[in-house]
């Protein structure tokens, strides 16, 4: 049984589905592409839990951000410095556990700015920052790269919108280490190809778990 937390439609706040026994090993913080896709990432907690706990990041709705084209509201507002805040803010209580983040085509620009101001006033990187039908385009500042958490950077293979040499280009933005993952099709994969990816994420959090660990991560009960 799940419930969601409740968020006014002009907050950002995180939409939270319930686990009801014991707490998940890890977090993950998803950045949809607009103020309405987020429920696929609700779908996919449920192959995630118990091990991975998912919340979606909920964007004001005032705001009108993207309708999932990639147009010109969600490039503008990717690149705002209060949006960036608020999200921040919006985290709060949520990063008392190990946490990754996981942005969608424009969500990915969003995730990757609040993993630069979350690594910069807390001195703690995520565990993995994961960048979907995203190209990194835009440029990169003097000096050595803003991030140290590692990205993984997913893409459809025929995405005309998203070519593989821009995809790779993430690999600039972490000192990191950085894996790209290509799937079939274009830019459905999240859908089509959606067990792999929940394995990806499964298993990419669990690689960081230490063999020696005292805490038990739950891996006979790995969601695919």
């Amino acid at each position: 049984m799940y419930s969601l937390s409740q968020v006014k439609p002009d907050d950002v706040g995180l939409i939270r589905i319930l686990q009801t026994e014991t707490p998940s090993s890890f977090r993950l913080i998803c950045f949809p592409e607009s103020a309405h896709s987020t429920a696929y990432y609700l779908s996919l907690s449920e192959l995630l839990l118990p091990t991975v706990e998912v919340l979606a990041i909920q964007y004001p709705l005032h705001t009108g951000f993207g309708d999932g084209t990639d147009g010109e509201d969600g490039e503008r507002l990717t690149d705002s410095p209060e949006l960036v805040d608020r999200i921040f803010g919006a985290l709060g209580e949520w990063t008392d556990r190990p946490i990754a983040f996981f942005g969608h085509r424009v969500g990915a620009d969003l995730a990757y700015r609040v993993a630069e101001r979350l690594e910069r006033e807390t001195g703690t990187p995520l565990l993995t920052l994961f960048v979907s039908g995203r190209t990194a385009h835009w440029g990169m500042a003097l000096g050595p790269p803003a991030l140290g958490c590692r990205i993984v950077a997913l893409a459809g293979e025929g995405d005309p919108k998203t070519p593989l040499h821009g995809v790779r280009a993430w690999r600039r933005r972490t000192s990191g280490r950085f894996d790209l993952e290509v799937f079939p099709g274009s830019r459905g994969y999240l859908d089509s190809s959606r067990r792999e990816v929940v394995n990806l994420v499964h298993d990419q959090l669990l690689s960081h778990v230490p063999v020696d660990a005292e805490w038990e991560t739950g891996a006979e009960d790995k969601g695919a």
